[in-house]
Formats: structure tokens, sequence, C-alpha cells
């Protein structure tokens, strides 16, 4: 992975782009109705009321995914002292890179640093690929925030992850967030 990897907050210029690479991303790896393809491509409308980061490398983005405001949550299920994050995505030349990764130990160093003991998040029971991430990066399932929704093509099985996170003051207990402490500024680089 390139040193010159930027996690950074999207710009309102790049709404349009974000939406498409969002979109494009899960189109190519999931069937899934229109309305949720819209709400995925309304980069816009979240980011009013969210963050949405994107993975920048070298003036291309490459990937985003949506996190709360501090002190505020994206899913009516997340417990005080938990962040939730949705909507991760990775355009399709970044795949196989570890941009999702990337991500991903982004919103735990972030959950970390605003004091929260568990980064939480919803995923649809099709989304194998997604789950192995969160398997492999120490996510377990919270069946009993488990549900089903209807489609336009039926039912649904919402599945839930958490990661339970070590507070800060001992970062070296917490290997997901190892080597992603430092200046916390709106642009952060990484290291790969």
């Amino acid at each position: 992975m390139s040193n010159s990897l930027m996690i950074r907050r999207v710009r309102p210029e790049e709404y349009a782009q974000v939406g498409a690479l969002l979109r494009a991303a899960y189109e190519a790896s999931y069937e899934l109705d229109a309305e949720y393809l819209a709400e995925i491509e309304d980069v816009a409308s979240r980011d009013a009321v969210a963050q949405v980061l994107v993975v920048e490398e070298d003036d291309r983005i490459l990937g985003s995914v949506t996190v709360p405001h501090e002190g505020d949550r994206l899913q009516s299920d997340s417990a005080p002292g938990e962040m939730d994050m949705r909507l991760l995505g990775v355009s399709e030349e970044a795949r196989g890179r570890g941009i999702g990764e990337l991500l991903m130990r982004h919103c735990a160093k972030l959950a970390r640093d605003r004091g929260a003991h568990r980064l939480v998040l919803h995923t649809g029971h099709f989304m194998e690929a997604a789950q192995r991430l969160y398997e492999r990066l120490g996510f377990v399932r919270l069946p009993e925030r488990e549900f089903t929704t209807q489609v336009d093509r039926g039912e649904v099985r919402i599945i839930s992850y958490g990661l339970d996170l070590v507070p800060k003051s001992k970062p070296e207990l917490d290997p997901l967030c190892e080597n992603l402490d430092g200046p916390r500024e709106e642009a952060q680089s990484v290291e790969a």
C-alpha cells in the first residue's frame, strides 16, 4: 500500500464523485433495490448530518465510510459508549489493496479517541466479503441486534457486528488501532 494515502472528510465538490464510487462499489457486488442505491449515492444528505470520510491517494478517491459526529449515532440501536459506522465502500480499481481494512482501522481509532468502548455496524446477510473483513479484524456478531427488513426483492436479514475497544490509555493492547496514533487533523496521513 502506498505511503501517500490520506483519510479526510469529503468536500462538497466531491459529493457526486463519492456517491458514484459508492454506488458502483455496491452495485458491482450486490443486488440492491433502487431506493437503497439512491441512499448510498446521496453523500450530500449524509454528510449534512454525519461525517463522510474518504481515502485519497494522489488526488484520487479510493474509498469512503460514514461515521457520526462526536456524541451522535447513525443507528437507533447503538448504545451509549458505542460509535457506529456505515456504508464502507472501495472503488473497483482499489480493491485488494487493503483500503477497506484501512478505513475500518481508522474508524476503530476514531471511536477509541472519542472514548467509545465499542465500534458497531450493520451489514446485509448476503454481504459475505464484508463479513469476512469484519471477522478477520476481530468483530463479533451481536445477534440480539439483528433483524429482518422488507425490500423490493423480498426479506433481507440485517446482521450486526461489534468490536470491543481498548481504552486509549492502553493502545498497546489494541492491535486494531496500532500504528494509527498520530496527530488528529482534518486530513490525516496514514502509513501503510
